[in-house]
């Protein structure tokens, strides 16, 4: 198996969109009656010059790196995409150092990834991809005929890398990508398949804008150094002429007051350690950064802001994730994400701003964009069951209040972060129980269960439908879309690992090599390479099959007539 995150072309991208929404009603396993369809302009907003006509998508990590995941949380409702952040540490060096697997979202979010596992220059075709995809798509889609979505791109974590080459044409590409190489690929593939469409037209392609962003997100984790910061967001102010915004850590709410937190809401099993809040920025720092910066933001006519919150880093009590660090998400950052923007609010008076991300659900989401602070996105919630999907149901939740977008209001502020700090919602619930493995190859689920599916953020597992399986579906896995985070594991009704256990197609021999998965790779003059659940290889020929099917053959003869782009 490959744990390597692995970027796929322009043109599968889309074939892959057209076959699977004019002949099954999705993309990317996300069924049309998911797509979130109400688009009317009662919570649009101008951020940073850009129309974005909802405030919501989401954070930086595993659905914000590769293209299709771009799209499968836009046609629910995201519109507000902070994408994974890039630094000089870059490809094969950082692959090097995200263990696997390196995603527990089981009760509590936690993590042990970094910046983007891609190159800065994969990275880069990635986010230019996935912009173009979705301008296409959402005319095609009936969605938007114009650009109606936000990319705010994140950059870290020092001076010298962000100064670099690397980072400094990363920047320049997206903030005009017209003479970069994939864009052109890009506008070529969908001229040359103009005719596919039954919606975009070849004038439609003017409206597709090769600006892919015009703000930047400075991270201040992993080490970056606070004497540092400003000057970095002075470069990127002055230098590349750019949005700039600064992600602050949980830790400016102070040790004490988070474990305070934590104990209230029965989190004693986290273990927060002194030593990360030391080495930290504090906050007063802080503030005098973010004054400062508005004051060169606006002498050069930039707008600036501060996003909040980073992960919190833990100690890893819990071993299921390697090593002796990780970083929490979810519920238990709300109310730390949330006192941290009730100190900003009041040490600035208001005159700052927020976008904030940290444990935002259905049960705050209203309240917090009340509060002015917006865009808001997330993470943690993308990775439980329902997976893109639950995006779809917070755009619901505030369409149905009708919220407007106010001012920043600094009592409001402050009075949702109180409530916050012993808000039932939040208390912790457990983990759970251990499952023991018994996921089968086959016919693993109850009747419609697929939560493998909807949880991975790289669209990996499919469902595959078929009148001869003897269950609904059979859950098939595409091995050069995984990265293997441990997702589907986590949340498997059967205590197993659909990307260990589940059929899989195979892009290459490589692939099929290092896996034991039962399997499917192409080979030449319509004849395939099959390894079935006894790990016995053999050549399957459709011009000699004969007529009783084992369920590989099956799965195999329903790939190639329900989805043969996957098996190019």
């Amino acid at each position: 198996m490959s744990d390597i995150m692995n970027a796929l072309p322009f043109e599968y991208l889309v074939e892959n969109c057209l076959q699977d929404y004019y002949t099954k009603s999705r993309i990317f396993e996300i069924d049309k009656k998911d797509f979130f369809t109400d688009v009317n302009d009662r919570l649009k907003m101008i951020f940073n010059d850009e129309y974005l006509r909802y405030p919501l998508g989401p954070a930086a990590g595993p659905h914000t790196q590769l293209a299709q995941n771009l799209l499968a949380a836009y046609v629910t409702g995201a519109r507000f995409f902070e994408l994974k952040t890039v630094q000089i540490i870059d490809g094969e060096q950082m692959q090097a150092m995200i263990e696997k697997p390196c995603i527990d979202v089981k009760n509590v979010g936690y993590n042990v990834e970094w910046s983007t596992e891609l190159t800065v220059e994969e990275a880069a075709a990635e986010y230019i991809k996935g912009s173009v995809l979705i301008q296409a798509m959402a005319i095609e889609l009936g969605l938007s005929d114009i650009k109606d979505f936000v990319f705010n791109i994140s950059v870290g974590y020092n001076l010298e890398g962000i100064q670099s080459k690397k980072i400094s044409d990363f920047i320049d590409n997206l903030k005009d990508a017209k003479n970069t190489e994939i864009y052109n690929e890009c506008m070529c593939v969908l001229r040359n398949n103009i005719s596919r469409f039954k919606k975009l037209r070849i004038e439609d392609l003017d409206k597709i804008t090769p600006k892919i962003t015009n703000t930047v997100t400075l991270s201040t984790m992993h080490g970056a150094k606070a004497e540092e910061i400003l000057d970095i967001a002075a470069h990127l102010i002055k230098d590349k002429k750019i949005n700039t915004f600064i992600k602050c850590n949980p830790t400016l709410l102070g040790f004490e007051n988070v474990r305070h937190i934590l104990d209230n809401l029965g989190y004693n099993d986290v273990v927060i350690r002194q030593e990360d809040f030391d080495h930290d920025l504090k906050f007063d720092m802080a503030v005098d950064i973010v004054k400062k910066l508005k004051q060169i933001g606006d002498e050069h006519g930039v707008h600036t802001g501060i996003k909040l919150t980073n992960t919190l880093p833990v100690y890893n009590s819990r071993k299921v994730l390697p090593g002796d660090s990780m970083y929490l998400s979810g519920k238990p950052l709300y109310p730390i994400a949330m006192g941290v923007a009730a100190m900003f609010a009041e040490a600035l008076e208001g005159n700052v701003h927020i976008s904030l991300s940290g444990g935002i659900d259905k049960n705050n989401v209203s309240t917090v964009l009340k509060t002015g602070v917006a865009p808001l996105t997330v993470s943690t919630l993308l990775l439980k069951p329902g997976g893109y999907k639950n995006l779809k149901v917070l755009m619901e939740k505030i369409s149905e209040e009708q919220i407007e977008l106010s001012e920043f209001d600094v009592k409001a502020v402050k009075h949702v972060a109180e409530e916050a700090k012993t808000d039932l919602k939040y208390k912790n619930q457990g983990n759970g129980r251990f499952l023991d493995d018994t996921l089968p190859v086959y016919d693993c689920f109850k009747v419609n269960c697929g939560i493998c599916v909807d949880v991975c953020p790289n669209r990996a597992n499919i469902k595959v439908y078929d009148d001869r399986f003897d269950a609904p579906y059979q859950i098939v896995h595409i091995e050069n879309r995984c990265n293997e985070c441990d997702n589907c594991h986590t949340f498997c009704t059967r205590g197993g690992f659909p990307y260990l256990k589940k059929v899989t197609v195979f892009a290459d021999k490589d692939e099929f090599e290092n896996s034991e998965n039962a399997g499917i790779l192409k080979m030449k003059d319509n004849k395939f390479l099959l390894r079935n659940e006894d790990k016995k290889e053999y050549v399957y020929d459709f011009e000699n099959s004969g007529e009783n099917k084992n369920l590989i053959e099956k799965i195999l003869e329903t790939m190639v007539r329900e989805h043969p782009y996957l098996l190019q």
